[in-house]
């Protein structure tokens, strides 16, 4: 499993609640990023000040506008960071599946998120560049992942049994397995490894029967993976044959 950690920025550029907007664009024109965290005197994460914010700040006002809303004149004459930064921060943790947060961006519409700690004490940052990075890892990284984390950690099969190829993010699986089961399992948890486009899977089975109970790994890693993306984890039905009869050997398809 993936974590935030792994893609997050650790050292973040920050700026105080009280600092003023000049000096808070120098900060994020300096350290060329496009969002600060803003943290008070014991490092807990109070708002986020974003480009956005400092050109609504940077808009002359307009003589014909009737817009008399008091939190309206503020962000657009405020002189602190205060004045200007978002205060509803979305937030996760180190921990956290990076699935997870992918999921947090897309829902919430954000750039970046957060990386917190007790007290919503910052620990690092993570922005969509950085998953997308993270999507972008070597085909190698891919392969390695399935025969290590899947194949014989999770699903206890000897990865000499099963030959696994990437080409561009595209898995394929060929191979015998004892259980119709085990066949559609090695596929779904393919799938799931981060940076898999797709997975086309030709491994046969010896028998249909359901085979033993599934190690108690495959099911967290299921729940870890899927977190925060609204999915639910995958059935093991598979489409077969449509007479109901149960060949001793069959393919994934």
């Amino acid at each position: 499993m993936h974590t935030v950690e792994e893609a997050m920025t650790a050292n973040v550029v920050t700026v105080a609640p009280d600092a003023s907007v000049t000096v808070a664009a120098r900060i994020m024109r300096d350290a060329g990023v496009s969002g600060l965290p803003v943290v008070d005197n014991v490092g807990r994460v109070v708002g986020i000040l974003t480009e956005a914010d400092l050109l609504h700040r940077a808009v002359l006002p307009d003589p014909a506008d009737t817009d008399t809303r008091r939190g309206s004149r503020k962000r657009s004459s405020g002189s602190t960071v205060s004045d200007l930064m978002s205060r509803e921060v979305v937030g996760v943790r180190r921990d956290d599946p990076l699935a997870k947060a992918a999921g947090v961006m897309e829902k919430a519409r954000v750039r970046r998120l957060v990386v917190v700690g007790d007290g919503f004490a910052l620990e690092g940052i993570i922005s969509r560049r950085d998953v997308v990075a993270a999507l972008a890892r070597p085909d190698a990284d891919i392969e390695e992942e399935i025969r290590s984390d899947v194949i014989d950690d999770i699903l206890g099969l000897d990865p000499d049994t099963i030959d696994v190829a990437v080409n561009q993010g595209i898995v394929t699986l060929a191979g015998t397995v004892s259980y119709r089961r085990v066949a559609v399992r090695l596929e779904r948890l393919s799938s799931i490894v981060l940076g898999v486009s797709r997975v086309d899977s030709s491994v046969k089975w010896q028998s249909s029967d359901q085979g033993p109970v599934p190690r108690l790994a495959y099911f967290a890693m299921r729940r870890d993976r899927t977190d925060g993306q609204g999915t639910s984890p995958a059935s093991d039905h598979h489409s077969g044959r449509s007479d109901g009869t149960t060949d001793t050997e069959g393919t994934v398809e």
